[in-house]
């Protein structure tokens, strides 16, 4: 089986050029608190992953925010390169760990394996998200297993160059706090927000899996994006403009084109400082493919038609150029705007 294609392969067959370089050049410095959001807090985000599939244009480039819920969009849009963007550098390495666990598990099991530090009883070899949350929810955490997968994530990232030395210790911190809870590991660690094992099992609008871990072609798609070093986490703002616009000329100078965005709720955020009219400026200043895509979620109740009964959340779907022609218009002025339907 030959090996999946490497960034370099990619994008600079006639000179060198690495993961790490790319984090340094595109990255800014952090500009906010550190913050162990390390599960998401949407439990709708898997509710729209198969109009993701059927409207995103793949073999193109994919921008999203946030910890875990990137990878089942990912596995969706099936972009030829991804970026994900936070301002807090403890995501960036929050996404290192995961790289890490996506290199060293061959598939969805053994990569729960090494993210929960448990093993689980008999599983089939394309085992379901009931099957897979089932069998690891009743599998004992062993603090061996957890201490031998930060030696292992330990050794895959050391040779990749971003990681400074004061960082490992955060590092084995972020497995040790995904791996405690395992299946039930949640958004700050708050009761209000699903469980990692409610994400898994979440469906899309027409009742069929959606999470990442419910598909193994899903999880080999972002496996191959990783160890291609195609998936990429940088520290960024996205209503700071030198974040969005360095990307955006990179982007540019390598002759490529966003096909999709997720930006969970952080508009809600940049509406309340406003920051809203900034970031949009910068978003248009993007190159951006025709058709491309933004999905965005609100985790404050809502009336919304596309809104599942039981989410506490609503994430839909939007064409790019549908969005920006209003917003540059003025006519968002308000969260509520951001989702007429």
């Amino acid at each position: 089986m030959s090996s999946p294609p490497t960034l370099a392969d990619l994008l600079f067959p006639a000179r060198d050029a690495t993961f790490a370089s790319i984090i340094r050049e595109l990255s800014e410095r952090e500009t906010g608190p550190a913050a162990d959001n390390l599960v998401s807090n949407e439990d709708s985000y898997p509710r729209v992953t198969a109009e993701v599939a059927r409207l995103c244009p793949p073999g193109q480039v994919y921008l999203g925010v946030g910890p875990d819920q990137n990878f089942t969009i990912l596995a969706q849009a099936k972009p030829r390169l991804a970026f994900v963007m936070d301002f807090r550098r403890r995501n960036l390495l929050l996404h290192l760990v995961h790289k890490a666990l996506f290199t060293l598990a061959a598939n969805r099991v053994a990569y729960l394996t090494r993210l929960t530090a448990r093993s689980p009883g008999p599983l089939g070899p394309d085992p379901s998200a009931d099957e897979l949350v089932t069998a690891f929810s009743e599998a004992k955490f062993d603090r061996e297993r957890l201490e031998e997968s930060i030696v292992e994530v330990a050794t895959i990232l050391q040779p990749l160059g971003v990681v400074a030395e004061p960082e490992w210790k955060a590092l084995a911190t972020i497995q040790a706090k995904l791996a405690g809870p395992g299946m039930n590991a949640r958004f700050l660690a708050l009761p209000m927000y699903p469980t990692l094992g409610q994400l898994v099992r979440t469906r899309d609008r027409r009742g069929a899996p959606a999470h990442l871990l419910a598909s193994e072609a899903g999880y080999q798609f972002v496996r191959e994006l990783q160890q291609g070093d195609r998936l990429i986490p940088l520290v960024g703002d996205f209503s700071r403009p030198p974040s969005l616009s360095r990307l955006g000329d990179w982007l540019r100078a390598h002759s490529l084109r966003l096909s999709l965005l997720y930006v969970s709720d952080v508009e809600f955020f940049l509406i309340r400082a406003g920051r809203f009219a900034r970031y949009v400026e910068s978003l248009a200043g993007l190159p951006w493919h025709e058709g491309a895509q933004v999905v965005r979620t609100s985790t404050r109740e809502i009336t919304h038609p596309d809104r599942a009964p039981g989410d506490s959340a609503t994430t839909v779907l939007q064409p790019v150029a549908t969005f920006l022609r209003s917003a540059l218009a003025g006519k968002i002025k308000t969260v509520e705007d951001l989702f007429q339907p």
